[in-house]
């Protein structure tokens, strides 16, 4: 065996996260990974497993797959998942490139992608506790820290930072954007990120263009406007909102009053026929 060969776990598994809780940035929030999110992956994993056209949940490079400017070249697939005590454990089928980067040394730790804070379960605080597993990457850098390695040796590589990409308005067919996209107008992410949000539900032709240190935090004539429509659009919901409260409000007390005035009508009638029959009830003794 060469020098340069980094030998993997005899038995096949590699730790994909410990358990923990972790802050994330980027999202704001703290990822809770105890056993209960441990087993909620697993069981999410098995459950996708019945499925005879499931291939297995991705191992990437780099989280490359989440970054439409990269490739998204599959270093292996997971076959097995695991929740153990020590966090989510898992067996990969290394591809043929996925194999040389961790037997060459390339590669030595492992970053899981879970789904975005909304489809995580809520803990309060904001502290989340993911479901499932979406993808996990080979790298050096994993945002969560402590796992052990898929191999016996540290290499050592520095892959720079990660790409930053503006939200540029395109041209839709309808000649109307909608607001998710209005509201993403001019933004700038990495990406992943962009990525995790997911595409706007509708079909509006908008693409993303790559923007350095330097151009990252100019704001684009188009998306300050789209900005500002957006505000307008939301103030004007807003009114919408308060005249609707409002007109629900005064109609209630309108029924209110009309209810007060048909009760009072009622109490005065029987009033009156109280009257009336103690008037009738006093000549009938008269004329005794």
């Amino acid at each position: 065996m060469s020098d340069n060969t980094f030998v993997l776990s005899a038995d096949g598994w590699a730790h994909i996260t410990p358990c923990g809780e972790f802050p994330h940035a980027g999202a704001g929030v703290v990822q809770v990974i105890d056993r209960a999110a441990c087993d909620a992956m697993a069981a999410e994993f098995c459950a996708r497993k019945a499925d005879a056209n499931f291939p297995g949940v991705l191992v990437d490079f780099d989280h490359f797959s989440l970054d439409i400017g990269q490739s998204s070249e599959a270093a292996g697939w997971i076959t097995e998942l695991e929740s153990r005590d020590t966090g989510l454990w898992a067996r990969v089928r290394w591809s043929d490139a996925g194999l040389s980067a961790v037997q060459g040394g390339r590669f030595r730790l492992m970053s899981p992608v879970f789904p975005p804070p909304s489809q995580c379960e809520g803990l309060g605080g904001g502290r989340i506790r993911p479901r499932a597993l979406v993808s996990v990457a080979l790298t050096n850098e994993p945002n969560i820290k402590g796992g052990r390695p898929i191999a016996n040796r540290e290499p050592v590589v520095n892959r720079g930072s990660a790409k930053k990409y503006r939200w540029v308005l395109g041209n839709p067919p309808s000649g109307e954007h909608c607001g998710e996209c209005l509201a993403r107008a001019g933004k700038v992410k990495t990406g992943p990120e962009w990525a995790a949000m997911g595409m706007p539900p509708c079909n509006c032709h908008c693409s993303l263009e790559e923007v350095d240190d330097d151009t990252a935090n100019r704001w684009p004539n188009v998306a300050r406007a789209a900005s500002l429509a957006v505000r307008r659009e939301k103030a004007e919901a807003r009114k919408k909102r308060s005249a609707i409260s409002t007109v629900s409000e005064l109609s209630g007390r309108r029924k209110t009053e009309d209810v007060n005035a048909e009760t009072r009508e009622t109490q005065r009638k029987l009033t009156a026929r109280a009257a009336v029959m103690r008037e009738l009830a006093e000549k009938r003794s008269t004329l005794k």
